[in-house]
């Protein structure tokens, strides 16, 4: 179906791609992996007509071909669902699936109902449960990958890249895509899945290649390699054999008093009598499908969500920050997985983005030598192995896991008493995932408190100490100790197990 070979791609002084090929045939699923700035979405770009390429051969149904725009790959019936997605924020369900295909009359005028009943048929397919009327931009993150995937899929491609598109869905919604993607490869459609999401590739990919630096460097079936190979490929050094498993924890030390209570949270209908708590030195696990209550409750805690009823106690004093400027001030960080929104400023330095936390706790309008942000910057980089072309050069340079890390070293590096994470490693490779984690193991260790909240349950249960899980604002679940496995934490995400009588301590 298809074959790319020597594809080459340099922008400016970076090499993207460097002689990288690839082939995958109808009725196959294909997993394309590597680190982050690896080259795999360059490469996926070059198909879908968004980059071309400086040489290289691709091989499409037979032909050789060079595709120049979205449109020609479009007409090739080749359809991409991205992680940062192509969906039009304003435009309401029904259109984002339908743009591009739109039945039309003879007059070559849109026929609404056809378009809506052409929509809603898909929506159906992908269990995609919301008001088709409603804008896109007001949904879940997971729902709008949905769409994003459906829109694809409702296009009849022969060949579909699925690049980083199941980062934000949830187990239930990969459940459902699993599902329909081996009826597409049945029925002949060639599959390729850009993803770091481990479990992901032996579940259901055929094959796989590996790129790193921009070149191929292993290719084959992924029944024969296991996890600590991959691994292997894709960063040139030997795996932590902790990557196999998750790794088991040792209880936390509580000293009888909790850095963090929460009591009775509450806020519209969205948090319903949260109860919850949290010792220095532990890493305690959120999860839950998405839209259960985790990213107000994070929020309420940071002071960017105002709560309505309940009381949140820090180190044994109520509180209630009026904004995220005051949580920070009282030592508090905050990751979200959303870097490109929340996290990192692009155009800022490197250097600038690190020391972006540190101001904080200075005076307002306070002078800052040059040399005292550079030398504190180029100590975290050197910590966090943050790899940067420069502290000069902007954080829109970096690949995406280390723009992460950067992140993560912004507020590691002013050591903070309390850390919220909201899927702070959605996207990121491997490899990155596992440094992070490191990271935090090792402040953890040294009082850190860390509120933790994935969509991946794998990390969920290997970060943790303890898990909270919420369901529809309340929590219906702690897991400690034995309690913390994958059943039990399914289990809980849908509201079947006995948690701690509706969040009651």
């Amino acid at each position: 179906m298809l074959e790319m070979r020597g594809i080459s791609k340099k922008f400016a002084a970076v090499v993207a791609l460097r002689e990288a090929s690839l082939s995958v045939k109808g009725g196959e699923i294909m997993a394309l992996l590597g680190a982050n700035g690896s080259g795999k979405s360059t490469l996926m770009k070059v198909l879908s007509g968004l980059v071309n390429p400086d040489k290289g051969t691709v091989i499409y149904q037979g032909k050789e071909l060079r595709i120049h725009s979205a449109a020609a790959s479009k007409a090739l019936r080749i359809a991409a669902a991205y992680q940062d997605l192509s969906l039009v924020p304003a435009m309401n369900v029904i259109d984002n699936i339908v743009m591009g295909i739109e039945p039309k009359n003879a007059l070559g005028i849109i026929n609404k109902k056809a378009a809506r009943s052409f929509a809603l048929s898909w929506m159906e397919k992908f269990k995609i449960e919301c008001n088709p009327e409603t804008l896109t931009q007001s949904l879940p993150p997971s729902t709008q990958s949905m769409i994003e995937i459906a829109k694809a899929v409702a296009s009849d491609p022969r060949l579909l890249i699925l690049d980083e598109a199941t980062a934000s869905l949830h187990s239930d919604e990969v459940t459902v895509l699993f599902d329909i993607l081996k009826g597409l490869k049945d029925s002949g459609v060639a599959i390729i899945m850009v993803t770091h999401r481990m479990n992901e590739i032996y579940r259901i990919c055929d094959r796989c290649t590996i790129l790193r630096g921009g070149e191929t460097v292993a290719s084959g079936l992924v029944k024969e390699m296991d996890l600590n190979t991959v691994v292997y490929h894709m960063t040139g050094k030997k795996p932590d054999v902790a990557l196999a498993a998750p790794t088991a924890r040792s209880p936390h030390k509580a000293d009888g008093k909790a850095l963090l209570e929460v009591k009775d949270l509450g806020l519209s209908g969205r948090l319903k009598g949260i109860n919850f708590h949290a010792y220095a030195g532990e890493i305690v696990g959120i999860g839950g499908l998405d839209g259960q209550g985790q990213q107000e409750f994070l929020r309420a805690i940071l002071g960017d969500v105002k709560y309505e009823s309940g009381d949140i106690i820090l180190k044994g004093k109520k509180t209630k920050f009026r904004q995220p400027a005051d949580a920070v001030k009282r030592n508090m960080g905050f990751i979200s997985g959303d870097r490109n929104k929340e996290s990192v400023f692009p155009i800022r330095t490197v250097s600038e983005n690190l020391y972006a936390g540190a101001v904080t706790h200075g005076a307002a309008f306070a002078f800052l030598p040059p040399q005292k942000v550079d030398g504190f910057s180029l100590e975290a980089v050197k910590k966090y192995n943050i790899v940067a072309g420069g502290l000069n050069n902007p954080a829109s340079s970096l690949s995406g896991g280390n723009q992460q890390k950067l992140v993560v070293g912004r507020w590691m590096a002013i050591a903070p008493d309390l850390l919220l994470l909201d899927d702070p490693t959605k996207g990121v490779d491997i490899s990155t995932r596992q440094e992070i984690h490191r990271i935090l193991k090792e402040r953890a260790s040294g009082g850190l408190c860390a509120l933790y909240s994935s969509s991946d349950n794998e990390e969920l249960l290997e970060i943790s100490d303890r898990i909270y899980v919420f369901y529809e604002g309340r929590l219906s679940a702690e897991l400690r100790g034995e309690d913390r496995t994958e059943e039990k934490l399914v289990a809980a995400m849908f509201g079947l197990a006995g948690g701690n009588g509706g969040g009651k301590e």
